[in-house]
């Protein structure tokens, strides 16, 4: 007689539940604006958002821009700083390199 073998698997992440959002409105222009650049703390994620907000300021004249540096690529952005980001910037950009 064979014993059948039972192999379990897990799923060690979390639940995914599904959010639905809607896209912001696009801004008419970026001139005068001010744009939040969230680095994601990959390598060369900053030097990549560097030469981007020289690109925003020179070629699209953006006012400020207001950098912020994640401390570790494995953790998400806190709510607290998307929200002073959200209040303070007209967009965001997040960039994430390797």
């Amino acid at each position: 007689m064979t014993v059948a073998q039972v192999t379990t698997v897990l799923h060690p992440a979390a639940e995914d539940i599904v959010e639905q959002h809607q896209l912001a409105p696009r801004l008419p222009s970026l001139r005068g604006q001010t744009v939040g650049l969230i680095d994601n703390h990959k390598k060369n994620a900053d030097v990549y958002l560097e030469e981007l907000g020289r690109l925003l300021h020179e070629r699209y004249d953006v006012a400020r821009l207001v950098p912020y540096r994640k401390d570790s690529q494995s953790l998400p952005t806190p709510d607290a700083v998307l929200d002073q980001l959200a209040a303070a910037c007209d967009a965001i950009i997040h960039g994430v390199a390797d």
